[in-house]
C-alpha cells in the first residue's frame, strides 16, 4: 500500500508498514508513510514538537532530540528525499548508541535500520560487535573485525517491570529490615552507562569482589510475583559485571559508612517512598552503635533531599561527597525494605510519622493540581491551559512539608502520572484522585498508597502519542508526554466536565 492511500488506512497499520519497509532497507517508503501519519495527526504532532523543543535546554540528549525534531519538521513539510534518509539513518544510529550498554536488542534494531539508510564504517563496526555477541561470527567478519572478546548477550526472559499481569498481583509481606556489615566493602551505581546519569543499577560487593546478590538490583527488575524472578536476579549480576569494566574509580572512606542506594533514586518517587524510609528506619540505631557514622546515598542533592536529611538530623559534616563508587573501611548496607513498584507498609508508616501526617477531613471544595510543571520527563501537554481554565492551584515546589499540607487540605486532586503523586501520602480518606496517564504508560506504582489512604481513584487516559514520534522522538513509553489537549481524549473530556460543574 502506498502513502497516497493512507487516508483509508488506520495509524497502527500504516506505522507497521513503515517499520516493515525500514527493515527491508526501503527508508524512502518508511518516510513516506510517516509523512502521511504526521499530517493525519498534525495538531498532536505540533504540540509534541513544541514541548520537546521547549525542554531542550534541560535535556541530557538535546543534540539527538534536535535531530528528531528536524526530521519531524522535514516530514511535515513534504517528501524529504535523500536528505531525509540521511537524517533518519543518523538519528537511528544515535538511538542505537544510547541503547548499546544496557539494551543491546533494541540497539541492534536501531542500528540495522540505520544501516538500511546508508552504510558507514562506524556503523559496520557496531553491528559486527553485536553479531559477534549473538554468535554470528562469519557475518560479523564480513562487516568489520569485531572487538574481542565479545560481551555476553543479555536478554530478559519476560517483560519484567512492563508486565501487566504481574503488576496486578497482590502485594506480598514487607521484606525485613537488616543491616549488613562489610569490612572494605564497596557500593556503586553504573550511572556512566546512560546519558541521564540515573542509577539503573545498584551493586554491592565485599572486599574480595564477591557480589552481595540480595543487595544488588538492575533494570529490568521484576515485580514481586514474577515467575522469572530468579532469572532476572541472575541477569542483574551479569549487567553489573559488564558495567564493572568501565565503572569510575572508588572514593575511599575511613571509618563506618551507612550506604543506601535505590534504583533511580535521583527521582523524587524513589527517594521519598524507597530510599528515605530505608535510611530513616536504621539511621538512629546505627548511629548509636557507631557514633562516628557517616552517610553515602545516591539521591543527589535537590532541595527535597536536603530538607529530609536536615529533618533526620544528618548535617553536612556526616555526608560523604557525592560519588558513583564508594569503598569504606566498614560499609553498612541496609536491606531493601520494599518490593519493586510497591511502597512497603513499614516504609509508609515510618513516613507518616516522620512528616507528622495526621488523620482528618479534607475540604471537599478545595481542588489541587499535582502538576508536571517544566519537567523534561513526561511533560503534560496543555497543563497550564487547564489549570488556568479550571482555576486550580498547582502544588507548591517550595518544600515537602508545604506540599504535604496542601495535599492534606484538598478534596480533589488532579494528578498527571508522576513523582508528585508520592504526596498522596498525606491525602485524607475519601479524597478524589483523578490520575491522568499516557495510554502506553500507566503503571500501578501508587496503588498501595491509594488503598492505604482510602482514596477515591480514577485513572483516565490522555491522547496517545503519534506512532512515528514514539519510534524516534522519545526514549520509551515512560517518557511519552501526557497529552491533555482539549477534546482529544477521555482525560480532557473529564477536565472539561469539571469546568462546567464548578
Amino acid at each position: 500500500m502506498t502513502a497516497s492511500s493512507s487516508s483509508t488506512t488506520n495509524a497502527p497499520t500504516l506505522h507497521a508498514e513503515a517499520l516493515e519497509a525500514l527493515d527491508r532497507g526501503r527508508p524512502r517508503r518508511a518516510l513516506s508513510a510517516w509523512h502521511s501519519l504526521l499530517l493525519q495527526e498534525r495538531p498532536a504532532v505540533e504540540a509534541h514538537l513544541e514541548a520537546a523543543a521547549a525542554g531542550l535546554c534541560r535535556d541530557p540528549i538535546a543534540p539527538l532530540r534536535r535531530q528528531a525534531l528536524e526530521l519531524a519538521r522535514m516530514l511535515l513539510a513534504g517528501d524529504p528525499g535523500e536528505a531525509g534518509v540521511s537524517r533518519l539513518g543518523a538519528l537511528l544510529q544515535g538511538w542505537g548508541e544510547i541503547c548499546l550498554p544496557e539494551v543491546p536488542s533494541r540497539a541492534l534494531q536501531h542500528l540495522e535500520r540505520a544501516w538500511g539508510c546508508g552504510r558507514q564504517q562506524r556503523l559496520d563496526a557496531q553491528l559486527a560487535d553485536l553479531y559477534d555477541r549473538l554468535g554470528y561470527h562469519t557475518g560479523a567478519q564480513l562487516l568489520a573485525k569485531p572487538t574481542a572478546p565479545p560481551e555476553p548477550w543479555l536478554q530478559p526472559p519476560c517483560a519484567a517491570q512492563a508486565c501487566l499481569p504481574c503488576q496486578k498481583q497482590a502485594n506480598p509481606a514487607d521484606p525485613p529490615l537488616q543491616l549488613t556489615q562489610l569490612p572494605r566493602g564497596r557500593i556503586w551505581v553504573p550511572r556512566q552507562r546512560n546519558p541521564w546519569r540515573l542509577s539503573h543499577g545498584v551493586a554491592v560487593q565485599d572486599a574480595s569482589g564477591q557480589w552481595l546478590t540480595q543487595l544488588c538490583r538492575h533494570y529490568p527488575w521484576p515485580w514481586p510475583a514474577c515467575p522469572h524472578r530468579q532469572a532476572l536476579e541472575h541477569l542483574t549480576i551479569e549487567h553489573l559485571r559488564q558495567a564493572e569494566r568501565d565503572r569510575p574509580p572508588a572514593q575511599h572512606a575511613a571509618g563506618p559508612v551507612l550506604a543506601v542506594a535505590e534504583l533511580s533514586a535521583e527521582l523524587f518517587f524513589h527517594w521519598q517512598l524507597e530510599l528515605l524510609p530505608r535510611l530513616g528506619r536504621c539511621w538512629q540505631a546505627a548511629l548509636q552503635q557507631w557514633p562516628d557514622l557517616r552517610l553515602w546515598h545516591n539521591g543527589g542533592s535537590p532541595a527535597y533531599v536536603r530538607q529530609a536529611l536536615q529533618r533526620l538530623g544528618i548535617g553536612p559534616e556526616r555526608l560523604l561527597p557525592a560519588s558513583d563508587h564508594l569503598q569504606a573501611e566498614l560499609l553498612l548496607v541496609p536491606s531493601f525494605t520494599s518490593h519493586f513498584g510497591r511502597p512497603a507498609n513499614g516504609n509508609l508508616t515510618w513516613l507518616e510519622q516522620f512528616w507528622g501526617i495526621e488523620q482528618g477531613n479534607a475540604d471537599a471544595e478545595t481542588r489541587l493540581w499535582l502538576g508536571r510543571g517544566t519537567s523534561q520527563r513526561r511533560p503534560a501537554l496543555a497543563e497550564r491551559l487547564w489549570q488556568s481554565q479550571l482555576g486550580i492551584p498547582a502544588l507548591s515546589l517550595r518544600s515537602v512539608q508545604q506540599q504535604l499540607h496542601q495535599v492534606a487540605a484538598a478534596g480533589t486532586l488532579i494528578a498527571p502520572h508522576g513523582a508528585a503523586m508520592a504526596n498522596l501520602l498525606a491525602a485524607r480518606p475519601d479524597t478524589d484522585v483523578i490520575e491522568l496517564v499516557n495510554p502506553a504508560y500507566a503503571p500501578t506504582y501508587f496503588d498501595p498508597l491509594i488503598q492505604r489512604r482510602q482514596l477515591h481513584h480514577r485513572r483516565l487516559e490522555a491522547a496517545a502519542t503519534p506512532l512515528p514520534l514514539q519510534e524516534w522522538l522519545y526514549e520509551g513509553p515512560g517518557l511519552y508526554p501526557i497529552d491533555l489537549r482539549p477534546g482529544a481524549s477521555e482525560a480532557a473530556d473529564t477536565l472539561a466536565a469539571l469546568d462546567t460543574s464548578s
